[in-house]
């Protein structure tokens, strides 16, 4: 296996999509990675690094995945079914079509939630984001795909009370600890080891470096269902474990989450996992359409090939030159992928 080509995008991308970027490539039994730049040119953040195969990378959805697999882990365990009602984990949420409204329909983005809500203008707190968020009326169908983080915003609080205990803990014994990614957190101790983001226009952080870029989970303190993960290119590799191998949750719930539950515009769901759609894929043409995985905002994703034993991880800090470069990091994925290929 060659990472050549790779490298050759990767560095072609550097210094005008992001400041940082490491790929790691798993396949039958091999693995690659490529680490390239730096992580904070900006002075102002503290001095800049080489990034490293050991960089720290602000995950943004990706935390989805070990959100997901702490709902099944409780699966597995019969302490909540699939078709548990949230109401019964978020007493908040309740009233009319809201009662029906199940754990399934959360992590299929099926529960008829508004995709997003500016809830840090109002909100300081865990307790204070999932009480507002229960208050939001269904904004369509029960059953209507729509990519929401509300959802997950509701199962920080609804997990934590399932399981009995502060979420960053039982994220922290129930999934990380089990999958054993040694650097996987919330609220990283070393700013210094992270790749900066975005200047921060909303709370006034200035450069955004070992901070969640995400304004819903920095407001609910930095630790959240749907944000606030920071890892290695090689702990979100062993999230993949997860998905692929069955860790934490069993073979027959992993095998569930990788089934299309949901189709849509273009759009084909597992259980929190997003499968290739068949046009435009997430990945490749040349990736099977049994592939799975999951993207996150600041610029990172996994995807997983079974059909030909390919797990691809992309960490980069694409939003370090701000938001408005979503088509160049589409673009940045798909070729990534086809080389991988």
């Amino acid at each position: 296996m060659s990472l050549d080509r790779i490298k050759d995008i990767v560095d072609a991308a550097g210094g005008t999509l992001f400041t940082a970027c490491v790929v790691r490539v798993e396949r039958k039994g091999t693995t690659e990675a490529y680490a390239t730049g730096s992580l904070c040119p900006d002075e102002t953040a503290g001095p800049d690094a080489s990034c490293t195969e050991s960089s720290i990378f602000d995950l943004a959805s990706l935390t989805k995945l070990s959100t997901t697999a702490l709902l099944l882990s409780l699966v597995r365990e019969r302490v909540l079914k699939l078709d548990t009602p949230l109401r019964e984990l978020v007493p908040d949420f309740r009233g009319g079509r809201k009662d029906d409204v199940t754990l399934l329909h959360l992590i299929t983005h099926t529960a008829g939630l508004k995709w997003w809500l500016p809830l840090h203008e109002d909100c300081h707190s865990v307790e204070e984001a999932v009480w507002r968020a229960a208050q939001e009326p269904l904004a369509q169908d029960l059953g209507t795909y729509t990519y929401s983080d509300l959802g997950y915003i509701m199962l920080t609080g609804g997990l934590a009370a399932a399981a009995g205990g502060a979420f960053d803990a039982i994220v922290r014994d129930r999934v990380i600890g089990p999958i054993e990614a040694e650097t996987l957190t919330y609220l990283p101790q070393d700013p210094l080891r992270c790749a900066a983001t975005e200047q921060d226009a909303t709370f006034g952080r200035g450069r955004i470096r070992g901070s969640v870029h995400d304004e819903n989970a920095h407001a609910m303190g930095g630790v959240a269902g749907h944000a606030g993960l920071f890892g290695t290119a090689a702990d979100v590799a062993a999230i993949a474990r997860i998905y692929r191998d069955g860790a934490v949750i069993g073979n027959e719930l992993a095998a569930l989450a990788r089934t299309e539950r949901v189709r849509g515009d273009n759009v084909r769901r597992g259980l929190g996992l997003a499968l290739r759609a068949p046009n435009g894929p997430m990945t490749s043409d040349r990736w099977s359409l049994d592939s799975y995985g999951h993207t996150g905002f600041t610029g990172t994703s996994l995807w997983i090939d079974p059909a030909k034993d390919r797990t691809v991880v992309i960490l980069t800090n694409r939003v370090y030159f701000g938001r408005a470069n979503d088509e160049a990091m589409y673009k940045f994925r798909i070729a990534i992928h086809e080389a991988a290929a």
